[in-house]
């Protein structure tokens, strides 16, 4: 039993002389009771809730601005890259002449293929020779180019 009800049954208990201030503090240790039993833990509840629920939606809004930003560098990026007019078109490298005279000795798979594009016939393991539809060859050793031959 609380404290609260503890008084409350002890003012029921005694016979006031005075009837009023009797039930004024019966109604006292009724209200008392009350808001200390729940009613105030509502509104703070509900005030502690709206406090998250703004934490986060200012949470959300500065990641949001993070993502708008980096879009933006990422776009800037693509149009310096597009306006330099050196760029490849995906997979048709090994059109270009242009494009065989960027290899390199010693270059790796990934080097070659992002400058001429995938191979149309790989034969080989250790020693492998990458073959382009317009004649041009590619030799590695171990993953590294020993030589190449530009289309005719």
């Amino acid at each position: 039993m609380s404290k609260n009800e503890g008084l409350f049954e002890e003012a029921k208990g005694h016979k006031m002389k005075n009837k009023p201030l009797g039930s004024f503090l019966i109604s006292t240790l009724i209200i008392s009771g009350c808001s200390s039993t729940g009613t105030n833990q509502g509104l703070h509840t509900n005030s502690t809730q709206a406090e998250l629920e703004t934490r986060e939606l200012v949470s959300i809004e500065n990641e949001l601005q993070g993502i708008k930003n980096r879009i933006s560098k990422l776009e800037a990026k693509i149009s310096v890259i597009k306006g330099k007019g050196d760029s490849v078109t995906l997979n048709d490298g090994w059109k270009r002449l242009k494009s065989w005279r960027k290899l390199e000795a010693e270059m790796d798979y990934e080097s070659v293929e992002r400058i001429l594009g995938p191979a149309h016939r790989i034969d080989g393991g250790i020693a492998a020779n990458w073959y382009y539809e317009n004649g041009g060859r590619v030799t590695f050793y171990r993953g590294s180019v020993q030589r190449w031959e530009e289309p005719n």
